[in-house]
């Protein structure tokens, strides 16, 4: 009963975590994938016009059909990535029921749960805890199988791959490791069928969503952003190694065998590593550190508190950061600057919108109102990764295209101050912007700032 009200708690406490900042303003990433969502038709959300459609099928959908039945919001647009976050959290505490101790299956949904990374994208419009609560789901349904290889259970296990593809492309680095187990606990007949089943969707996946939405220039970017070997990572590395050598049991080998691979396959190039691509594999190897200790625990009674202990104080210290650093508040604020765009231009004036800054104007404008004239959009400095690129030569260039000389009245410029995106571009395009305007003659230059976008206005003419 104790155990049970935990994981309650827990759940709870995770709840919480997900709704404290769900209204924020959405940022860069979170707002082409909720343009997407909102496209006239599912072709359009598939294969976004503008830009490489990397989100899973099965997630867009989602996410379509909850604006469906709640409407347009920034809550809304985050209320799938929430949901799916405590799905992973109930996933994982039921694997460990059947694995750990309570105190260590309790505590390892903890330490997923209030991870940093998975607190912040449990409310933002983005697949990652999608992936989390898909190997958490496929775990799930291994270790049951392991229990009792019936026919009935290897049918479930087929069926959980075949629906976590759809929504997390990473779940093929489950594939191995659960493939051999069902050889050793089931045969070949069945591990071939499981691994052709899982194949054909992974290959169906390919040719209609995942190749159409490939480019070079997507590849240069995951390979740019992708981390390297830090201590901390090379030592999580060598623990999983270790903990295979040394517990030697299926269990062990399906749950942090996903973290091997995912090394190798960014040593590669093949597939990213990032504190947020690799949320999926954050249930396998929380579940294997469980396991491990839970092997080795000496006076059960001391470690079992131990456990109930290091739970309460890492989560009450997550909450307390989260709150510390001001989590509710956005990364990028466009649903203010949008709106004050909103009641400061006039008719006759001109605004700019830069490409670092397009998609949240658009999304925006639609969700809160335009009572303007279609503003002008800039052609470069885009964030990775357009669908087409064109051929626009400079920024300075594209200002003198949308703004003529002799041109007389007020200029709005509307871009990003976020350093990262400059970093990527290779120049402060914003500045740059605001340097020709003032080479036109135009001035004296007025900023108005929000968390990481700018809005510089100056009279012309």
């Amino acid at each position: 009963m104790a155990t049970r009200l935990a994981a309650i708690a827990l759940l709870l406490a995770t709840l919480a975590m997900g709704l404290y900042g769900i209204h924020r303003s959405l940022w860069l990433d979170e707002t082409w994938v909720a343009n997407s969502v909102l496209a006239p038709n599912l072709a359009g959300m598939f294969y976004y016009p503008d830009w490489l459609q990397t989100t899973p099928p099965a997630f867009l959908l989602l996410v379509r059909g909850a604006i469906r039945i709640f409407g347009l919001s920034n809550a809304t647009l985050r209320i799938v990535p929430l949901t799916l976050t405590l799905a992973a959290v109930a996933a994982l505490m039921a694997v460990g029921a059947r694995l750990l101790s309570p105190a260590f299956a309790v505590l390892a949904g903890a330490l997923m749960a209030f991870h940093p990374t998975v607190i912040e994208y449990a409310k933002t419009l983005k697949q990652y805890t999608a992936e989390m609560a898909a190997s958490a789901a496929i775990l799930l349904v291994a270790i049951l199988y392991l229990r009792e290889p019936s026919r009935r259970r290897f049918l479930w296990l087929a069926l959980a791959f075949a629906l976590a593809l759809p929504i997390d492309y990473a779940a093929v680095f489950l594939l191995p490791g659960i493939v051999l187990a069902v050889y050793a606990n089931g045969g070949m007949r069945r591990a071939a069928a499981l691994l052709v089943t899982s194949g054909a969707m992974l290959a169906l996946l390919y040719v209609f969503f995942i190749r159409p939405n490939l480019a070079p220039t997507l590849r240069a970017f995951w390979t740019q952003s992708a981390q390297g070997l830090t201590p901390g990572l090379l030592a999580a590395l060598l623990f999983c190694v270790a903990a295979i050598a040394i517990v030697r049991s299926w269990a062990i080998l399906i749950a942090l065998l996903p973290c091997l691979l995912l090394a190798a396959t960014n040593a590669l190039h093949w597939y990213p590593n990032s504190a947020r691509t690799r949320l999926f594999v954050l249930p396998c190897f929380f579940l294997g550190v469980m396991i491990v200790a839970e092997k080795f625990r000496g006076r059960r009674r001391l470690i079992t508190a131990g456990a109930w202990i290091v739970t309460i104080v890492f989560v009450a210290n997550a909450a307390w950061k989260q709150v510390h650093v001001h989590r509710d508040r956005p990364v990028e604020d466009f649903a203010d600057a949008v709106a004050f765009l909103n009641d400061q231009a006039l008719p006759g004036d001109l605004v700019l919108v830069h490409a670092s800054v397009k998609e949240g104007f658009k999304l925006y404008t639609r969700m809160n109102g335009w009572n303007h004239f279609p503003a002008e959009y800039g052609d470069t400095g885009y964030p990775c990764c357009r669908r087409a690129v064109r051929t626009t030569p400079n920024a300075a260039a594209d200002l003198d295209r949308i703004v003529p000389d002799r041109w007389g009245g007020r200029v709005w410029l509307f871009y990003s101050t976020r350093p990262s995106h400059w970093a990527y571009v290779g120049v402060d395009e914003g500045q740059l912007w605001v340097r020709a305007l003032q080479a036109k003659g135009c001035g004296p230059v007025i900023y108005h700032t929000w968390p990481n976008l700018a809005v510089a206005v100056a009279s012309c003419g």
